[in-house]
């Protein structure tokens, strides 16, 4: 029987190894240090849909890091280390956002990730 297999603390673990200081957070991130990206699961059956939530200071640095981590994601999820990643794609284009709760500028997406345990 194949076991599930939480996707997100390697994925944080991944990215915070490639991407040189960003502050990388899983799920939640109460007062993260700017620039930061949060890795959060968004459900799925059969695969795993994360959310890609990148903060900055200024609107277009944080779509410039969002859409650095899907590409480094698209191209290199099958070198995350405790999933075997089969396949990893972006489910929505990167949208401009606020975070209603700061005013900080955010750019967020979902990608699809199927993989299979470590």
């Amino acid at each position: 029987m194949i076991q599930y297999v939480d996707p997100i603390p390697p994925i944080v673990t991944f990215l915070s190894v490639r991407l040189n200081g960003i502050s990388v957070y899983g799920n939640i991130a109460k007062n993260p240090v700017l620039p930061a990206l949060i890795v959060k699961s968004a459900g799925g059956s059969g695969f795993s849909r994360i959310q890609l939530l990148a903060r900055a200071e200024k609107d277009f640095e944080a779509m410039e890091l969002l859409i650095q981590t899907m590409m480094l994601l698209e191209q290199y999820a099958n070198q995350i280390q405790g999933i075997r990643v089969t396949w990893c794609g972006r489910e929505s284009n990167p949208l401009p956002s606020v975070d209603q709760d700061t005013g900080t500028p955010e750019a967020w997406c979902y990608m699809r990730l199927e993989h299979v345990e470590g």
